[in-house]
């Protein structure tokens, strides 16, 4: 996912729970998939379940941990267990905060920042300080539509487009993203990548959240086709 020496947009299909998607997810040509685990959950049994999906996914496929968890619990406790590619960092942490996770996490993992589409919701109140900040301490960034993940809401793809072009590092873009508009996302905005949970999911009546291999299968084969119409294949 991260030879930067290949143009075409990764695909990043977020919030798996259980083997038989996450799986089947992972035969479909997608760059990597996102985990859940935060602070009102058991921490532990999620990263024990997860970390048994995870021997069964291929190792080309980047399994990437979103959580809001305390960084002592984390880095003793949760990654030995767990054993995640990258780490989607949703707390605003200090510098700190964000080198020792990196002094105690396995050298190869990487460090994804969530960011906001929407300037106020940010740390600092401001793009320019927000990315200079943390281009120097993390690896790549989310970009949410908004602070809150999930809404299933569409960012301002043009705002979308100023921050990518303001940072050297890699931007997924999440927000509302389905089949039918990840092709106008990619050319609006350009993204290293794409991130998609609501878009490929259904909500079950008076249950939870599933995904939908269908609409899974329909996202990357948009984002493909894509990037041949603009030459990023």
């Amino acid at each position: 996912m991260w030879d930067e020496s290949s143009g075409r947009t990764r695909i990043k299909l977020c919030e798996f729970e259980c083997l038989d998607p996450a799986y089947e997810a992972s035969q479909m040509g997608v760059d990597a998939l996102g985990f859940h685990i935060f602070q009102h959950q058991d921490a532990l049994e999620k990263a024990a379940r997860f970390a048994e999906i995870f021997r069964h996914l291929p190792a080309a496929v980047t399994k990437v941990l979103l959580t809001d968890l305390e960084l002592d619990f984390l880095v003793a406790d949760v990654l030995p267990l767990l054993g995640c590619d990258a780490i989607q960092l949703y707390p605003d942490w200090s510098a700190e905060q964000i080198e020792r996770l990196r002094n105690e996490s396995p050298p190869e993992m990487r460090i994804l920042k969530v960011m906001s589409a929407v300037t106020h919701e940010n740390e600092f109140g401001n793009d320019e300080e927000f990315l200079r900040y943390y281009d120097r301490l993390v690896d790549a960034y989310l970009l949410d539509s908004h602070r809150v993940g999930g809404t299933g809401r569409v960012a301002d793809w043009q705002h979308c487009a100023d921050i990518v072009a303001k940072t050297p590092l890699p931007v997924f873009l999440a927000g509302g993203l389905t089949a039918e508009n990840v092709t106008e996302a990619i050319q609006v905005v350009r993204p290293y990548g794409v991130d998609v949970e609501n878009g490929v999911s259904d909500r079950i009546p008076d249950g939870p959240l599933v995904k939908n291999m269908a609409k899974c299968r329909e996202f990357v084969a948009a984002v493909r086709s894509a990037d041949r119409a603009m030459g990023r294949a």
